[in-house]
């Protein structure tokens, strides 16, 4: 069952954002739960390309905020693949995951939820320098050179970064 689990987060993390306008009105998909071990297979899935990675919260307002920026990102980027990951404490909320995300054009980008590990632990998982601050941001360069960033997302300077990776 685990493996089944595991396979199944491997191939929705390996699914490119689909940017359409078509895409933003499909059903949203479930997140999957985040483990301590989440992270790495999405790396692994999306090896040597560009991968963003949005951690971000129902309960953070600045995250809720930026939703839509980041449906709009999608549109406009439509060969970018981004991962979201809801960081709200464990089970808090379920339920209205999808919808936001839904609204604000993105329900159909692979998305986590925090798991059932420690949140310690998980969060270091994630980056040793993280403290869980919100909306928290990690680039993944082709490479495999990280950048992250806490605080808002400046969409402009995303879109530099990703035309700078296809070079």
């Amino acid at each position: 069952m685990r493996l089944a689990v595991i396979l199944l987060a491997l191939f929705i993390a390996a699914m490119p954002i689909a940017g359409s306008a078509a895409s933003a009105q499909a059903a949203p998909q479930a997140a999957l739960p985040f483990e301590a071990e989440s992270l790495k297979q999405i790396l692994d899935a999306h090896k040597g390309r560009p991968l963003i990675v949005h951690f971000w919260g129902l309960t953070c307002s600045n995250c809720m905020a930026e939703l839509t920026g980041w449906g709009a990102f999608t549109r406009a980027h439509p060969d970018a693949t981004l991962v979201l990951v809801n960081w709200d404490q464990r089970g808090a909320r379920p339920a209205e995951i999808g919808p936001a995300l839904q609204k604000a054009g993105l329900g159909s980008v692979s998305s986590f939820a925090l798991g059932s590990g420690f949140e310690e632990r998980l969060r270091f998982a994630v980056g040793p320098d993280w403290m869980g601050e919100l909306p928290y941001t990690r680039l993944i360069a082709g490479d495999g050179s990280v950048k992250a960033f806490s605080g808002p997302a400046d969409f402009e300077q995303l879109g530099s970064w990703l035309a700078k990776q296809s070079q």
